[in-house]
């Protein structure tokens, strides 16, 4: 069912009270479940894993753990493993001395001393390299860190919560994530449903957006806005829907948003790309016999960045890592691009 202030043009969009900490919206059976399940581990102290897609909404999911728990008064830290060059890492995690590196002229902190008290949330926690592992797993089991360059050990009184697409175990069995590291973050294991799983969050969910995006901004949304997004198939999960808004939000006319603003005719042909091996496709609309295909200029750009990034990820064997430094992008960048072309790593 709509939600009240979200239905078609004559309604719209109240904005809602800012809060500190953004809330996990819909009242769909999953996410229900989900923030059950978030309420009964707030009160531990112990280790949580946080699996899900792309663009779900993990952090969110951290965040309302840390807000619930006896640490809400401390800091919340965030950090993207993924995102850290591993030269920086040791330092970013645990500071360091001055003249530990080159660059390196003041004493600084890292992560987990600025998390004291609190909580530090360790995103795509298995990109990490296997010796930043180690020296993770040591400061976990000690409770305690060695800044870069340092010989005395700080105490700090950390939770940790950490975050993965596709869970830790998966890494474990690929032998690229440590089994004892893995038994040290997995303690709890918290799963968050896509997007497509619970469409019927859409109303609540595009309400909550379109007042962070316009809070001082009447916005409407045309009756076919909602089915639109029911069809889609939403592989970028609420951070696509978020993305969605923002661009039909600024072809609004008169602050009315319609399902044409949304741009889903311009994602949609990804799906017509065979996701099998690099080189093959379907017969695309317009391409000729024997001649130069006649296609639209964005569909092909999509096919050719499809074909390069399947290329080196099959050279890779799917280490994502190896493949970014190959295509010259980040992990993170390599992560997006994955989920928009609707490339998943083969079972087994």
């Amino acid at each position: 069912m709509p939600s009240s202030r979200i239905q078609a043009v004559g309604s719209h969009v109240a904005p809602l009270a800012k809060d500190s900490v953004p809330q996990l919206s819909g009242s769909s059976a999953a996410m229900q479940a989900l923030r059950a399940q978030i309420a009964r581990i707030a009160a531990s102290c112990a280790p949580v894993a946080i699996r899900g897609e792309s663009g779900s909404g993990k952090e969110l999911v951290a965040r309302a753990i840390h807000a619930q728990g006896a640490r809400a008064a401390g800091p919340f830290i965030a950090v993207n493993c993924g995102a850290i060059p591993e030269t920086l890492m040791e330092a970013e995690l645990f500071g360091c001395r001055p003249g530990a590196y080159t660059g390196a002229l003041h004493e600084r902190q890292g992560l987990f001393q600025a998390a004291h008290g609190g909580s530090l949330l360790l995103d795509e926690v298995d990109d990490l390299p296997l010796v930043m592992q180690v020296k993770l797993l040591r400061a976990l089991q000690e409770r305690r860190v060695r800044k870069l360059g340092g010989s005395a050990d700080e105490a700090v009184d950390v939770r940790i919560l950490c975050a993965s697409q596709h869970g830790l175990a998966r890494g474990v069995a690929a032998g690229s994530f440590r089994q004892d590291l893995y038994y040290r973050l997995n303690v709890i294991e918290l799963a968050v449903p896509p997007l497509r799983e619970r469409l019927g969050d859409l109303p609540a969910l595009c309400e909550a957006i379109l007042a962070r995006l316009a809070p001082r901004q009447v916005v409407h949304l045309a009756p076919a806005v909602l089915a639109a997004l029911e069809r889609h198939a939403f592989p970028g999960n609420v951070r696509e829907l978020e993305n969605l808004l923002e661009r039909a939000l600024a072809f609004a006319d008169g602050g009315v948003i319609t399902a044409d603003g949304l741009g889903l005719a311009v994602t949609a042909p990804v799906t017509a790309l065979n996701p099998g091996l690099p080189g093959r496709q379907l017969p695309l609309p317009g391409m000729a016999h024997g001649g130069a295909p006649i296609i639209p200029l964005q569909l092909f750009l999509l096919q050719t960045e499809r074909e390069m990034i399947l290329q080196a990820l099959v050279q890779t064997r799917y280490h994502r890592a190896r493949a970014a430094r190959q295509l010259g992008i980040s992990v993170r960048q390599l992560r997006y691009r994955m989920q928009k072309l609707q490339l998943r790593e083969p079972p087994g």
